[in-house]
Order: C-alpha cells, then sequence, then structure tokens
C-alpha cells in the first residue's frame, strides 16, 4: 500500500525558467495531502503520516463519490490556497476535532482538495508511468466540485507561470519534468520556485510539497 513515506518532493530552486520538456504549476499553500479510496475505506493523509479523515468529513464525502479505487497526491486547502487569513482557517480546521464542532467549521471554512498527480487506479501502480500520462488518467478519473479541483498546469512556459504566481500572490510555482516517474523522495525532476513577495507564518507542521 502507498504510505506518505512514498511521496515524492521538490527540490528548491531560486529563479524560474522555461523549458518545453517541462509543465509548470501555481503552488498552493495548504497541506500536503495523500487520498487513497479503497472500496468504502478513504484516507486523507498528511506528509507526516497523520490523518485528517476527522477534521475534513466534507472531502471524505467528496472522495467518496468518486468512482472506483485510487490514490492521488493532493494539497488540502481552504478557498484559493494562498495568504495567511486562508492559511490560518485551515490550521484551525485541522485542530478541530470534537464531532460538535466539526459541522459548523466545515460550514463556515469548507476545505477544497487540489488533486495534481495518480499514483494508483485500481490496482494498477501507476508511479513508474511518465508524469502526462498520470495527469491524463488523473484529469479523465474524476469531475471536478467545489470540493474537488483539478490542479491545471502550462507546458514550457514557466517565466510567463512565475509572472502570474507574482501578480496574483501566490506562494510560488512547482516546475515538474514531463516524462518523469514518480519517485519516493526528494527529486530533481520535481522543481520548486517560491514567491519571495509572499510572506506567511506557519504554526503547525502538516507538511508543504
Amino acid at each position: 500500500m502507498i504510505e506518505s513515506a512514498d511521496l515524492m518532493h521538490a527540490t528548491l530552486q531560486t529563479r524560474p525558467f522555461s523549458n518545453r520538456d517541462w509543465v509548470f504549476e501555481w503552488k498552493l499553500d495548504g497541506f500536503r495531502c495523500l487520498v487513497r479510496k479503497y472500496g468504502e475505506q478513504i484516507d486523507l493523509i498528511s506528509r507526516q503520516g497523520n490523518f485528517f479523515n476527522a477534521s475534513f468529513p466534507e472531502i471524505v464525502k467528496a472522495v467518496a463519490a468518486v468512482p472506483g479505487d485510487f490514490v492521488w497526491d493532493a494539497e488540502l486547502a481552504i478557498g484559493s490556497g494562498r495568504g495567511a487569513i486562508e492559511f490560518a482557517s485551515l490550521q484551525r480546521r485541522a485542530r478541530t476535532i470534537s464531532p460538535r464542532s466539526i459541522p459548523a467549521a466545515a460550514r463556515k471554512c469548507p476545505a477544497r482538495l487540489y488533486v495534481f498527480d495518480m499514483l494508483a487506479a485500481g490496482k494498477i501502480d501507476l508511479r513508474d508511468r511518465p508524469l502526462f500520462e498520470r495527469k491524463q488518467q488523473l484529469r479523465d478519473s474524476f469531475d471536478e466540485t467545489s470540493r474537488l479541483v483539478y490542479v491545471m498546469h502550462a507546458e514550457g512556459v514557466g517565466d510567463l507561470v512565475f509572472e502570474q504566481v507574482q501578480l496574483h500572490d501566490f506562494e510560488g510555482m512547482v516546475a515538474k519534468r514531463t516524462w518523469s516517474v514518480y519517485m519516493r523522495g526528494r527529486s530533481l525532476n520535481w522543481i520548486k520556485i517560491k514567491n519571495a513577495a509572499y510572506t506567511r507564518q506557519t504554526a503547525l507542521g502538516f507538511g508543504k510539497v
């Protein structure tokens, strides 16, 4: 079974770049989340191996409604996934574990799951497939809702994407080599470039990309 220890992580780089062999995504400000669905069993797992299920029942429900069994790599966030206010709301949601308090918290600050990779489909392990193939299968695996969002990407134009990151005040950009397979641990096939103008204090260590 795929575990949080099997997650792939990006290597930090200081400058954006463009390359036709890479795809580029906006970097969201949330908690890394490994999503597993096997039958009726849904697991939302943090980078450190903790479960988010109790705090985010609306996400569990949304994942349960997707047909089939699968494993996704995703970012759990509030709203657009940027800014100190939304991240603080996410932290409060993660701390809310009382069954009496969770429904009100979910109504006030509903979460979203931003999905960017697919590691398994049914009994088929996709990690040895190239990124572009995994993304295509991911895109075909579910319909977007207010809770589940497919992370869009642009091919080749990293400098342009980073300009938009700065313009819209996102945390940064993630560049991924189109033909790369999914490998455990930190990799030079995934590169993250932070937006130096974006600042936010992290009070809880649930884990980043």
